[in-house]
């Protein structure tokens, strides 16, 4: 069983006692109050009972109408603590009296009730006693007899009131002290049986805990049952095997750590190396991530462009109107090709220049895109260069083309003479070799 289930039980049985405390209580409470409003009901019997013997003494010696009126008044009393009696009262041997005792007085109700009336019929002489006759007499002692009886009745209700109550009294204490005996009994056997287990167990735990303490990994501390003490030296066995694992590969991590110091110091110089690098090629080379805003820039791209260039977006240094984020967006959708471009962008003293740029997407180690690297070379005076060579160069070629003209019109005027003395030399030699026929005809 768990300790927590224990200590549960505990608290119920705690609990269960309290309720069963509050019960017997209240039952018991209810018993003596009620006890004790029947010994009151009872004290207040015998008061009116002896009140009534005294007011019948008093008219029997005296004659007085006011004595005979006060002890109807106190007849009638009485009878209604009588029935009041004769509802509260629950005992059957109480419920006999009552009705014995309202039997006697209805008789000396009845008795005494015609003694008076018939001692107001009788004439009767100034301070003369009453002269009863022998009937009478009988009459008047069957009034005292019954009297006493109602007394020794009452009186013995008022005993077995007492009783009553001393016997809710009784019983009130009497569950009190079986209740909390027996609670104190199952608590103490459940919380000994608890204390010597637990006891038992943490000096098995504390002892195991030493030991592993002391350095000895292999120890495992003993698993018994299946509660939280159960559970603590599982979790202190796991600890331990993980830790002795631990231990086992403290070289390995020895070796990874120094293998990641001298890693890093590669990347350091690597890094160092390549900035050196970066910052020693004289064209700009700058980096946007995928929203078109400066990253990162070397430092001819800082010189250019300016210390504050970092957290700017690209279009910033744009001047005229251009189509550079439309030629340079394949790249963003992931191309992976050399884009080329020229754009005019605003150096940092506000001056206009030229830059050819040659872009490269950046990828993350995911394939998503997160930027582009872009290198540039301020081309503005090659292009003012080339403007001047091409202007030169149509100029040549407006000149070249006027000498040739010039050229081929003389070329005609040659040929033309050239062919005037051709035909010319034609003739000659046609003449000559006529002469020479002529002279060979003659000879």
């Amino acid at each position: 069983m768990q300790i927590k289930k224990r200590l549960s039980i505990n608290n119920w049985i705690s609990l269960i006692v309290a309720v069963l405390i509050a019960i017997s209580l209240s039952w018991s409470f209810w018993n003596i109050y009620r006890a004790d409003r029947n010994e009151k009901l009872v004290d207040e019997m015998i008061k009116t009972a002896f009140e009534r013997i005294a007011l019948r003494d008093d008219y029997l010696l005296n004659r007085e109408e006011r004595a005979g009126i006060q002890w109807h008044l106190k007849s009638e009393a009485l009878r209604k603590l009588l029935e009041t009696a004769s509802e509260s009262f629950s005992s059957a041997e109480d419920k006999l009296l009552l009705q014995e005792a309202q039997k006697n007085f209805d008789a000396t109700f009845s008795s005494f009730s015609s003694i008076i009336e018939r001692s107001k019929r009788e004439a009767r002489r100034a301070n003369s006693r009453l002269i009863f006759d022998e009937a009478g007499t009988r009459q008047i002692g069957q009034v005292f007899l019954k009297a006493y009886a109602l007394m020794d009745i009452i009186n013995r209700l008022h005993e077995s009131t007492v009783r009553e109550k001393t016997k809710a009294q009784n019983w009130a204490l009497l569950l009190i002290i079986i209740l909390f005996a027996g609670s104190g009994i199952a608590i103490i056997v459940n919380s000994t049986s608890l204390n010597r287990m637990v006891a038992k167990r943490l000096t098995a735990l504390d002892q195991g805990i030493e030991i592993i303490g002391n350095g000895n990994l292999n120890y495992q501390i003993p698993v018994t049952g299946n509660d939280e003490l159960a559970d603590l030296a599982k979790a202190v066995n796991e600890t331990v095997a993980k830790l002795k694992q631990s231990y086992t590969s403290v070289e390995n991590l020895q070796r990874e750590i120094s293998e990641r110091k001298k890693l890093e110091e590669d990347l350091k110089k690597l890094y160092l190396h390549q900035q050196t690098l970066l910052d020693a090629i004289p064209d700009i080379i700058m980096e946007v991530d995928k929203n078109k805003i400066y990253t990162w820039a070397n430092q001819p791209g800082i010189k250019f462009f300016g210390k504050d260039v970092l957290g700017k977006a690209a279009d910033f240094y744009f001047v005229r109107e251009q189509g550079t984020f439309d030629k340079v967006q394949p790249l963003f959708n992931g191309s992976n090709d050399l884009i080329y471009l020229e754009s005019w962008q605003k150096r940092k003293d506000g001056q206009e220049r030229l830059l050819a740029w040659w872009c490269r997407v950046l990828k993350d180690t995911q394939g998503n895109v997160s930027g582009a690297l872009s290198s540039a070379r301020d081309i503005t005076e090659i292009r003012q260069a080339e403007e001047e060579i091409k202007k030169l160069n149509e100029e040549l070629e407006q000149r070249v083309a006027q000498r040739t003209a010039e050229l081929s019109t003389k070329t005609a005027d040659l040929e033309r003479i050239n062919k005037v003395f051709v035909d010319r030399e034609l003739r000659m030699r046609e003449l000559k070799k006529r002469i020479a026929e002529l002279e060979k005809h003659k000879g």
